[in-house]
């Protein structure tokens, strides 16, 4: 009988986890990929194919830090102006996600830093077929980085996520730079 309290006792103060519980996965990576619409303070800047990837740890069962890189190219072709260009923004967010089983709504708030390059042209002929470039503009950018969104769980370690994201100049004072960029998007996220 001895033997058997003391076994008891033995499992009971060292608590193993059961191997029937798998362990919360901790690290994710997320990777989508959107259209976006760029605006500056005036107006359209263009629209294009956007794609985004990031990698975090979960710190509690409902928020994640995660490291953040976004490309947004975007062209705008009008009879009188055309612009070409890209926008590259890396950085930190955090994701507060609803911890639903399998449907979970979640809300990212960050900030971002990088780079708006872009050629613009004024088409106003000056030869024939020829167009005067006005300007290469190349600005360094401060955004706030925010969606909305859902993530829909495939399986334990996988789900499909759909967003609403919008990016917003912190830094006023280029006229030029991209002010807003609100970007449906569509993608994956693995957890391990």
């Amino acid at each position: 009988m001895r033997p058997v309290a003391v076994a008891v006792m033995l499992m009971c103060v060292c608590g193993a986890r059961a191997a029937a519980q798998p362990p919360n996965p901790n690290w994710i990576a997320v990777a989508d990929v959107g259209y976006a619409t760029v605006l500056d303070d005036e107006g359209l800047l263009g629209r294009g194919a956007a794609v985004s990837l990031g990698a975090g740890v979960r710190v509690t069962p409902r928020l994640t830090i995660q490291a953040v890189f976004d490309r947004t190219p975007y062209h705008r072709d009008d009879s009188y102006l055309e612009f070409d260009g890209r926008v590259v923004l890396g950085g930190i967010e955090g994701v507060f996600q609803s911890s639903r089983p399998r449907v979970r709504p979640f809300v990212t708030v960050g900030v971002v830093f990088g780079n708006d390059r872009k050629r613009w042209t004024h088409k106003s002929q000056t030869g024939p077929a020829q167009f005067r470039v006005d300007d290469i503009t190349d600005y360094t950018v401060v955004m706030t980085r925010l969606a909305v969104g859902l993530d829909i769980r495939v399986s334990e370690r996988a789900s499909i996520r759909t967003s609403l994201r919008w990016h917003g100049l912190l830094n006023t004072g280029r006229d030029l730079a991209a002010h807003n960029i609100l970007t449906p998007t569509i993608g994956a996220a693995f957890w391990w």
